[in-house]
């Protein structure tokens, strides 16, 4: 899988990878910890459909749930 990673100057840090099914995400890890989770229009690159804010412990609980920890 190839993630880009891009820095939002002020912002935080912008990641981008696409699934082996097509789909693309984006997430962003703000400068203050905050990381939102973004799924993008395969029709248009630039329109992008937030699924969640998530703080630490969601992300850890998320992180957990998707690599079958639990």
């Amino acid at each position: 899988m190839n993630i880009r990673e891009c820095a939002l100057p002020g912002i935080g840090v912008k990641y981008q990878f696409h699934t082996k099914g097509g789909n693309q995400l984006v997430i962003i890890k703000h400068e203050d910890g905050r990381r939102e989770l973004f799924s993008v229009n395969p029709q248009d690159d630039e329109d992008l459909t937030l699924i969640a804010e998530l703080e630490d412990d969601e992300c850890v609980t998320l992180s957990g749930l998707i690599g079958g920890w639990s």
